[in-house]
This record gives C-alpha cells, sequence and structure tokens, in this order.
C-alpha cells in the first residue's frame, strides 16, 4: 500500500482534525479557543497538528467551548448521528414517555423545517425537566432563548 492510502489516522492525528475542524466551524481562532479553556495557543495548534494530545479534563473543556461532545472529538460517531438515534423527530414520536408538546412540535414538520431545529437541540429539549407539561409554543420558546433569541 502506498503512503497515505486508506490509512486510519492515529488517534492524536484524528483528534487534532476535529478539533481544527471544531473551531474553524465556531468560528475561533487558536488564541481565542485558548483564552475560553486557558490554555495557550501553542498547545492548541500542536493539538491540531496532531504532535500533543488533549488530557482528559482539557477534552471536556474543549467539547464544552466547541459544542461538541468528547466521544466525537476523540474519534466517535458525530452528535448528528448520535442525537438522531436517540432525539430524532421519528424516536420522540414514537416514544410514549416524550411530552405531549414536544411530540406535537416533533409532528410539525413544516415548523421543524422552517426553525432548522438540529439534532443536539433535539436532544436538549428532550432532557428538559419541567414543573409543568410545555405546550409546543413552550418548547419553541425554550429553544429560542438556547439559541440566544430574545423573546418579546
Amino acid at each position: 500500500m502506498l503512503p497515505g492510502m486508506n490509512e486510519t489516522p492515529t488517534l492524536p492525528v484524528l483528534v487534532g482534525e476535529r478539533l481544527a475542524a471544531a473551531r474553524r466551524n465556531a468560528g475561533l481562532s487558536q488564541v481565542a479557543l485558548g483564552r475560553l479553556c486557558r490554555t495557550p495557543q501553542s498547545h492548541i495548534s500542536g493539538m491540531e497538528r496532531g504532535q500533543r494530545a488533549p488530557s482528559i479534563e482539557l477534552a471536556k473543556t474543549l467539547a464544552t467551548a466547541l459544542g461538541v461532545t468528547v466521544h466525537w472529538l476523540i474519534g466517535g460517531d458525530s452528535c448528528a448521528v448520535l442525537a438522531t438515534r436517540e432525539t430524532g423527530t421519528e424516536h420522540l414520536l414514537a416514544d410514549s414517555k416524550t411530552p405531549v408538546g414536544l411530540a406535537t412540535l416533533a409532528g410539525d414538520t413544516a415548523l421543524c423545517e422552517r426553525l432548522g431545529i438540529r439534532a443536539a437541540e433535539w436532544g436538549a429539549l428532550r432532557s428538559l425537566i419541567t414543573p409543568e407539561p410545555l405546550t409546543k409554543e413552550g418548547y419553541v420558546a425554550i429553544l429560542l432563548v438556547l439559541r440566544g433569541h430574545p423573546l418579546r
């Protein structure tokens, strides 16, 4: 086999590739990510080049700052794949434990498409524990708050 052909990257290289992709996707520079995680830019750069590996604590901090899971960062399935398996609209509609308001939202495909609800957001909405049942509109309001939109 020729070098570089069909080779599985080593774990530090894979972590580095995913770290760089998630950082760019978040719109952060290495310096900005370093500041968020209290880590020198040179360490971020070394991890992205596959020359360094993060500690478990730093992997948690990086994942949180970048909105990904540690599982994905170290080479597991994507957040979207995992979330879709467990919290996609089909799962929410089929699960008898799904709150009525959330199931109603999941069943409104036009609204879901317009809102562009991501798999991780479905997971966040599904994980809510509320003192009173929420309506579809209540879940939409919470979604907007999670996205940082002010409610009027």
